[in-house]
């Protein structure tokens, strides 16, 4: 496919900064899921919802165009002579074949969305456990008289 702005697919990945950037955020994203996971990041709540809320917007834009996606992935009715069914193939083959197609950058961001929104809620969770570990440590220290 190739790199014009009018592609649907590169409209989709531009969103994200383009195919690369897509690519290297489902990976940082997966680090951050991963980092979330083993403790070592974590979020308050306050910033986790401003995180939430901007994944939401972003699920919400892409669900607005998964049934056009989901029409790219049926093979159209060009007809059934040989060109024709050769035309439907090769039609079918340019919307998801490569990570640069429609449907797989498509899939690939909401892959990225899913990823942050699993990390984002990890993270919060393991920011609240640390907090009240911090609270509980400090109240022993309170309840001890000084001798």
């Amino acid at each position: 496919m190739s790199d014009n702005s009018g592609d649907v697919a590169t409209q989709v990945a531009n969103v994200f900064g383009g195919e690369q950037q897509l690519n290297t955020m489902n990976t940082d994203a997966k680090r951050m899921l991963a980092d979330a996971q083993a403790g070592r990041w974590a979020v308050d709540e306050e910033t986790g919802t401003h995180l939430r809320r901007a994944i939401e917007q972003m699920k919400e834009r892409l669900d607005g165009i998964r049934p056009r996606i989901y029409l790219l992935q049926q093979a159209p009715k060009f007809g059934n002579d040989d060109y024709a069914k050769k035309a439907s193939a090769h039609f079918l083959t340019a919307m998801d074949s490569d990570d640069q197609s429609l449907v797989q950058v498509f899939t690939a961001a909401v892959d990225l969305l899913t990823t942050l929104q699993q990390a984002v809620e990890i993270a919060i969770s393991k920011y609240q456990v640390a907090d009240d570990a911090v609270s509980e440590t400090l109240s022993t220290f309170k309840d001890q008289e000084p001798r």
